[in-house]
């Protein structure tokens, strides 16, 4: 092979290369349905109750916020008045717990938690009933 042959067939090569890694650099990000960093979080009577039941922290609500993985089986992205969205994973003391949140425009709000490996016997307002929330376990 001529060496002008093998500048153009590296260069070529080069050229290609270049080319496949700047579209995969550029590449835009799947977006997350669920926003970990919203502008205000609050808490609904019924979460209280079951964090403290429960000795679930704000703490561990915003490491499984932050860390969790969004278990879409127990969400519902299509939920009304706002989407629903249960995340769960391990927090630093141990514990595997599962949060679920209500997220809209303005506000996201913890509707309840449960320690996944522990049962706890709860009182908390509206436990009684087999609403969205009792199903959603």
């Amino acid at each position: 092979m001529q060496p002008k042959n093998v500048l153009f067939s590296l260069f070529l090569i080069l050229t290609i290369l270049a080319i496949v890694v700047s579209r995969v650099r550029h590449e835009p990000v799947k977006k997350e349905p669920f926003d970990r960093h919203p502008q205000h979080l609050a808490y609904s009577k019924h979460a209280r109750c079951r964090m403290s039941c429960r000795h679930i922290s704000e703490g561990d609500i915003g490491q499984i916020m932050e860390r969790g993985i969004i278990n879409f089986s127990k969400s519902d992205q299509n939920d009304k008045p706002c989407p629903t969205f249960a995340l769960q994973g391990q927090t630093d003391d141990g514990e595997n717990i599962r949060v679920i949140f209500a997220q809209c425009s303005q506000e996201t709000k913890v509707i309840t938690c449960y320690n996944l490996q522990e049962s706890f016997e709860c009182h908390c307002p509206g436990d009684d009933s087999k609403g969205s929330l009792q199903q959603k376990r």
